[in-house]
C-alpha cells in the first residue's frame, strides 16, 4: 500500500524525528517501504548574499546536512532498511511537496510540533503540506 514515504525533518529539532520513526518501521516492515528523509533549507534571501560567499557554500551546507541526517538515521533506525537523503533550498513545504512529487511517493509522514497560539495544534509548514499535498499525510504527534 504505502511503499515509498517522504518523511521531512528539522535538524535543528533532532528530538522531531523521534516520534516519526515507529510509524515509519511499522510501513517498512508492513509494506516494505523506502524511507526518504528531506531536510530543507530555508531560503531567507540567501540568493542575494551568493555572489559574497565562498564558491562552494551551498555544496558543503548540504553535505553537511546529509551527514547529519545519516547520523540520526543511525542512531534510530536499524541498518538495513532502504534510505535516501535529500537536501533541498527554498519553501520548505514546497520543496516537500515537489520532493514527494519527483520520487512518486505515497505517503509524507510530518511531525507536529508542540502546540503554540501562533500555530495552533500543526506548525505552518506541516499545516502547509496538509493542505496543499495531492498525497496522503500521516501526522505524528509526540
Amino acid at each position: 500500500m504505502f511503499k515509498n514515504l517522504v518523511i521531512p525533518i528539522d535538524l535543528s529539532d533532532k528530538n522531531s524525528i523521534k516520534p516519526i520513526i515507529g510509524p515509519a518501521l511499522n510501513f517498512v516492515h508492513n509494506f516494505g517501504a523506502k524511507l526518504h528523509f528531506v531536510h530543507i533549507i530555508p531560503d531567507f534571501g540567501a540568493k542575494l548574499m551568493e555572489d559574497y560567499l565562498p564558491k562552494n557554500w551551498i555544496k558543503d551546507q548540504k553535505e553537511r546536512y546529509v551527514e547529519q541526517m545519516r547520523e540520526l538515521v543511525r542512531q534510530h533506525l536499524p541498518g538495513e532498511i532502504d534510505v535516501d537523503y535529500y537536501v533541498g533550498r527554498g519553501s520548505i513545504y514546497d520543496e516537500v511537496i515537489q520532493y514527494s512529487v519527483s520520487v512518486d511517493a505515497d505517503l509524507i509522514i510530518v511531525s507536529a510540533v508542540r502546540p503554540q497560539l501562533v500555530d495552533y495544534l500543526l506548525g505552518s509548514n506541516a499545516s502547509k503540506i496538509v493542505r496543499h499535498s495531492r498525497i496522503s499525510v500521516l501526522v505524528v504527534r509526540e
